[in-house]
């Protein structure tokens, strides 16, 4: 469908449709908005996390594994 063929159809339709076709396509806007905000937050959030390799709680696993079994 091109757009005049869109448009064709937006204008065939009653005013209060129309009015709920815009709706919609405004919260079809905010909805995939969000979605890039939130997916940036998480990218930066997860870039901005300290270098987990270098935490003592991961070396005590290494050394735990070292061992061979952490229940003993």
């Amino acid at each position: 469908m091109n757009q005049v063929q869109l448009l064709e159809k937006f204008h065939s339709l009653p005013s209060d449709k129309q009015i709920e076709v815009f709706d919609f396509i405004e919260f079809l806007i905010a909805r995939s908005l969000f979605q890039v905000k939130t997916q940036k937050c998480l990218a930066k959030c997860l870039l901005e996390m300290p270098d987990v390799g270098l935490d003592k709680d991961f070396m005590r696993v290494d050394q735990l594994e070292a061992v061979g079994d952490v229940f003993n």
